[in-house]
């Protein structure tokens, strides 16, 4: 045999991996990632919900979508996307995950001393002068984008892998993507409504299709570098209960088009614990008390996190279970079975 053909038959033998594919196999050997955010109530849910859509046969595990949905803007979901950045790149020491966090703040409202806040939170327990010089390593790990447009929007996930696997433009090339967050896609809705309501009038224009490239750019950059993705946004529909599940429990349509109401692995709605209204027959006196309590609660800065239901079956709902709470307080961000006592 010729050293050409010897060439070829060995060629033919090489099997072809996709980035994607090392990266994951990387990430379940590596003992330092046990689980998608290190944030066990979260974590449980969201394998519940990969359980719960696992395919019949055998296929490239891909990484959770998570969708942070709120009845209006200001119910805590960038506070929860502090917690889970501080986790991402703090080191393992100083319990965190030794990783990187890529934030894509659409809304320009992710706060950088806000997160100092909330990773000197994490860190209380070691000397204030390791403290600083921890928090200020860990900084250089999350990584800030702030797009002004759709079409700059799609530009950023589009161009992030290039910009990740390039040594020279930061300190996180040897670390794994924590996660990608994206806070929020409904930040440029309502213009892409209306260049589409324009493009509508046009008989020669086809409709553009902005937030279709978006849902599948978001996907794919999750896939590429083999992250979790997390995306926010704030309920424009009108809300329906399911008396299925109980009265509390409230279930949100996607407000964004499709296909991004199947995108998410798992969707969250992210609450302020309501507080209950007063009823009509009650006293004055008693109206006084009931105020001072309510006010206690508001105080408390307690939220919660709850599985979305709307299209959910009844089994799979039940399976899911109800959340889990947070406070946000001055110094950060504390959940239940932290800031009890406290």
């Amino acid at each position: 045999m010729g050293a050409e053909d010897l060439g070829k038959r060995l060629l033919a033998e090489v099997e072809e991996v996709g980035l994607d594919e090392i990266l994951n196999t990387l990430r379940l050997t590596d003992p330092s990632t046990p689980s998608h955010f290190s944030l066990p109530p979260l974590d449980n849910l969201i394998q519940t919900a990969i359980d719960l859509k696992a395919p019949t046969t055998k296929t490239q595990p891909t990484p959770p979508i998570i969708e942070l949905l709120s009845p209006s803007p200001g119910s805590g979901k960038t506070h929860l996307l502090y917690h889970l950045a501080a986790l991402a790149v703090l080191p393992t020491t100083h319990g965190g995950r030794q990783s990187t966090a890529v934030i894509i703040d659409a809304d320009g409202k992710f706060s950088i001393p806000r997160l100092v806040q909330q990773m000197s939170l994490l860190c209380k327990t070691h000397h204030p002068q390791d403290r600083e010089s921890v928090i200020a390593t860990s900084l250089k790990h999350v990584h800030t984008f702030h797009p002004q447009s759709l079409p700059s929007l799609l530009a950023t996930l589009t161009s992030l892998p290039t910009y990740l696997f390039n040594a020279n433009r930061h300190y996180s090339f040897d670390r794994a993507v924590g996660f990608i967050a994206l806070d929020s896609a409904a930040a440029f809705y309502w213009q892409a409504k209306c260049d589409a309501e324009e493009a509508s009038l046009l008989k020669d224009s086809s409709p553009p299709k902005g937030y279709v490239q978006l849902a599948g750019a978001l996907k794919n950059v999750g896939r590429v570098l083999n992250a979790p993705v997390v995306f926010s946004s704030w309920n424009m529909n009108s809300v329906k209960k399911n008396p299925s599940l109980g009265p509390d429990v409230r279930a949100y349509r996607s407000s964004l088009p499709p296909p991004w109401s199947t995108l998410p692995t798992l969707r969250l709605v992210v609450r302020r614990i309501p507080v209950r209204k007063l009823p009509v027959e009650i006293g004055v006196e008693e109206a006084l008390r009931e105020g001072e309590m309510r006010q206690r609660v508001v105080e408390q800065g307690r939220f919660e996190v709850l599985v979305n239901e709307w299209g959910l079956e009844e089994r799979a709902a039940q399976r899911l279970g109800g959340g889990f709470d947070f406070r946000i307080r001055e110094d950060g961000v504390q959940f239940e079975e932290e800031g009890k006592d406290g």
